[in-house]
């Protein structure tokens, strides 16, 4: 007689999602959060060390990832300015530490 036979091992591999915290462009933690203010039509995009934060008007048809996008755009086109803070002194995400 034959031996029974071995089903397959089906392997599964976990859906992608979408983040909800991002990095920061300022300080490049992982610490950005995007709230949505249904009520004011709002959307605020803040990071939680460096305090950076920019505001937009809320778009239906657009995710967090998206707002999160268009804050870093800003960013890097000097729209958003990060405060000058003193609880936070570290470089930002391109600048270097000097070390001696």
């Amino acid at each position: 007689m034959g031996r029974r036979r071995k089903r397959r091992k089906i392997i599964r591999r976990p859906k992608k999602r979408i983040p909800k915290i991002f990095i920061c462009p300022n300080c490049g933690e992982k610490s950005v959060s995007v709230r949505l203010d249904k009520e004011n039509m709002k959307v605020t995009v803040r990071c939680g060390v460096c305090g950076l934060t920019g505001t937009f008007d809320l778009t239906p048809i657009y995710q967090p990832v998206d707002y999160y996008g268009k804050f870093v755009d800003k960013f890097h086109t000097g729209e958003i300015i990060p405060a000058k803070s003193e609880e936070y002194e570290g470089p930002g995400i391109f600048e270097t530490a000097d070390r001696e």
